[in-house]
Parts: structure tokens; sequence; C-alpha cells
């Protein structure tokens, strides 16, 4: 479990990060009722990505973690094409 806080710290930390650095805007939800965790970022009204993990807490740790890891990696992937856009335009 470890491995999967460090991954849900990251991926707050980078959506913090998109929030503001860019035009970005991100939304995490952990509903403890619907035992699910969702996360989106939009670019104005347009959605740019979303990934919705359902039965949080009865999935398989590795799986869980290997979803935790994908988000973690989309989130960076848009962090590095802001930058990259970024000192193009310096």
């Amino acid at each position: 479990m470890d491995d999967n806080l460090a991954l849900f710290n990251q991926i707050n930390s980078l959506t913090y990060w998109l929030f503001q650095h860019s035009d970005f805007k991100g939304t995490i939800t952990f509903d403890a009722n619907d035992d699910s965790y969702f996360i989106s970022i939009k670019k104005g009204v347009e959605s740019i990505y979303k990934h919705h993990i359902e039965d949080f807490h009865r999935k398989d740790s590795r799986l869980l973690k290997f979803e935790l890891s994908s988000i973690a990696n989309h989130l960076l992937q848009l962090k590095l094409s802001i930058h990259k856009g970024q000192s193009y335009s310096a």
C-alpha cells in the first residue's frame, strides 16, 4: 500500500502542477460510498484525460498499482508536453 500512497501523492502533485502552470483544470474524486476513484483533466470544456477506477478497495493490489501508475504516467506526459511547448515559445 505504500507504493500506492506514493502514486496518489504523485497524481495529486501532478494535477496541482497542471492547475498552477497551465490552463488545464483537474478534478480528483475518491468516493467511499461508491468505492471508486475518478480523475478528470479538462482544458476549458474539452476533456483531455479521464480515468475511473471502480471497486477500488476490492481490486487486486498489483492491478491497482498498475492503474495508478498509468494515471501518473499520463499526467507526467501532459506536464512534459507543456514544458516542451513553453521551451518552443520562449
